[in-house]
């Protein structure tokens, strides 16, 4: 929600796709983590010392609450290896908010944490119970809401064609269109592309394909038009074809090393070999569609249907851990000159919600954190591939 940047996540073929939709509640947490997910605090709780303003955290601890306000208060999810029903998340979150009004030193919040709260740890690897992270931005391209010479690489709607299905057991469901009462494959991305399948479903155009690329990999952004006005677009859908890595398909190819298959890299490949872009764009068969967002919300929505806040709002797998969720996040981040080059790594360490969710960020070990728009936002979200650790908080009962 970010003009270049995804690191990793191109590599291992991770999307973040904030759904959007508050009514497509996240089940609980029973399914394929359950107690799972998260393991017995260890003795070495770093010091909760939060690297951003408070004045951040009350606002996204604010879209959690109203997300679960919205939840039957009965309903329950798993957190640190007991039940809590939706009311007593949501007092958790409000208790956590009174605490941090009085603004405590790092090592006062600690101790009243330590002793009004559970804490527990996410899974992530069995070795060491780190997760691996990675990062997602707003992007900002400038757009035509008509065809013209320099704007003609489209973003499509949701085609009124494209439908979904219930799953069955297991996770997610199933997307393609009805052809003689079944349900088959949407058009692949070349499909779409080359045969101009959707003419007329235009939302908006661009000037470069590899920006159609960084959205669509992004799962929103903003344009802004010839006038100067700003419009956010937002994911609506996808042609329910699997994510194929791009990153994955120029380290075969012998062009790049793994450790280099970062979107910035990615797409300064694609700006230098225009005459292999097509080939390797069409590679991917999924394919994303846009609907206009809230041009006057402080982000993009991610999948609570609730505004993302930068550097506070995180996408973790929601059938393993409770939507809305509050947690302490420690990894690191760039340092950055005037010029947007990094020039060095510091500690990272500030609480989350949990508020979207990612079409490959799965299971206990993986994270996507939001960085918001502008470019360190960029530079952070396309070159953060670390190792992290991610603490929960829920007040004892």
């Amino acid at each position: 929600m970010r003009s270049l940047a995804e690191t990793i996540r191109i590599f291992f073929g991770v999307i973040i796709l904030g759904c959007g939709i508050v009514t497509a509640l996240p089940q609980p947490v029973a399914g394929q983590c359950g107690q799972a997910a998260t393991v017995p605090l260890a003795a070495d709780l770093p010091l909760l010392q939060d690297d951003l303003g408070y004045e951040s955290l009350a606002p996204a601890i604010d879209r959690s609450v109203h997300y679960l306000r919205q939840l039957p208060q009965e309903k329950t999810f798993v957190l640190c290896g007991e039940e809590y029903s939706v009311g007593w998340l949501i007092e958790s979150l409000l208790a956590f908010q009174r605490i941090i009004e009085e603004k405590p030193s790092p090592q006062a919040l600690t101790a009243i944490l330590k002793k009004q709260f559970t804490l527990c740890q996410a899974a992530g690897r069995p070795s060491d119970h780190r997760m691996f992270l990675t990062g997602y931005f707003e992007p900002l391209f400038k757009a035509s809401l008509t065809k013209t010479a320099t704007y003609r690489y489209p973003l499509y709607r949701k085609p009124p064609d494209l439908v979904s299905s219930p799953g069955g057991k297991g996770r997610g469901k199933k997307t393609g269109r009805m052809k003689n009462g079944s349900l088959v494959p949407y058009p692949t991305r070349a499909e779409i592309e080359k045969g101009q399948l959707l003419a007329g479903q235009e939302l908006a155009f661009l000037a470069d394909p590899v920006d159609a690329f960084i959205l669509h990999i992004q799962g929103s952004g903003r344009i802004q038009l010839a006038d100067g006005s700003l419009r956010r677009v937002q994911f609506a859908a996808k042609n329910g074809h699997a994510y194929r890595s791009l990153g994955r398909l120029l380290v075969e190819k012998g062009v790049m090393r793994r450790e280099e298959a970062t979107l910035p890299r990615i797409v300064r490949y694609l700006k230098e070999h225009p005459e292999e872009q097509e080939a390797i764009l069409l590679h991917n068969d999924s394919f994303v569609f846009f609907r206009w967002g809230d041009d006057s919300a402080i982000g993009p929505l991610g999948c609570l249907g609730e505004p993302l806040t930068p550097g506070r709002s995180v996408a973790i797998d929601q059938d393993c851990f409770p939507p809305g969720s509050l947690a302490f996040l420690t990894t690191r981040k760039p340092r950055v000159n005037a010029a947007g080059e990094i020039i060095g790594w510091e500690p990272l360490s500030r609480f989350v919600v949990n508020q979207d969710s990612g079409s490959a960020i799965t299971g206990a070990g993986r994270l996507d954190l939001f960085w918001g728009g502008g470019r360190y936002a960029e530079v952070a979200a396309g070159n953060m591939k670390h190792p992290g650790a991610l603490y929960f908080l829920v007040k004892k009962k």
